[in-house]
């Protein structure tokens, strides 16, 4: 089975359609039909969180909607831990040398260094992103990327999944 790594701004997709949610419901089903497993970062749900946080704060969506969206997100996550349709993944103490230096020598934010290491540890298939940060040469590198907000995503992904590629 292959193994898709989301990032947690990919992953956020699936949630609150933006650019790039056709490819997280297209994902999602490759999921629910056992053809892959999604993995995540043990702190992508409070990257997301995060993130909703501050949109509520700047007062794009109101106190109630917030709640109900992360509500909705745990219930979601849940429900696909149990099914086996998604893996979560701790961050390990012996990635912390490699996050530093991904930090300290590619300028990457902690949290994106974090779930770069992670994505790398784990060996995906494929990483899925949608953050300009995972466009860097490192991480292309050192494993193959698919952009969500890209227009052609869905079809990359598609020829990943179907080992075409």
């Amino acid at each position: 089975m292959r193994r898709v790594y989301i990032e947690a701004s990919a992953l956020f997709k699936a949630y609150k359609k933006e650019l790039g949610s056709d490819v997280m419901d297209y994902l999602y089903g490759l999921m629910e039909s056992r053809i892959v497993t999604g993995l995540v970062s043990q702190l992508s749900v409070p990257e997301i969180f995060r993130g909703i946080t501050r949109r509520k704060n700047q007062g794009e969506i109101p106190e109630d909607e917030a709640q109900k969206m992360m509500d909705s997100i745990l219930l979601d996550i849940d429900k696909r831990i149990v099914n086996e349709e998604l893996c979560i993944l701790p961050v390990k103490e012996e990635a912390i040398p490699l996050i530093n230096r991904c930090i300290r020598y590619h300028n990457f934010f902690v949290i994106d260094a974090i779930q770069f290491v992670t994505a790398y540890k784990s060996k995906p298939t494929v990483f899925i992103h949608a953050d300009n940060h995972f466009s860097a040469t490192i991480v292309k590198e050192k494993m193959r990327t698919i952009d969500v907000r890209e227009k052609e995503a869905v079809n990359d992904l598609r020829i990943l999944v179907k080992g075409e590629t």
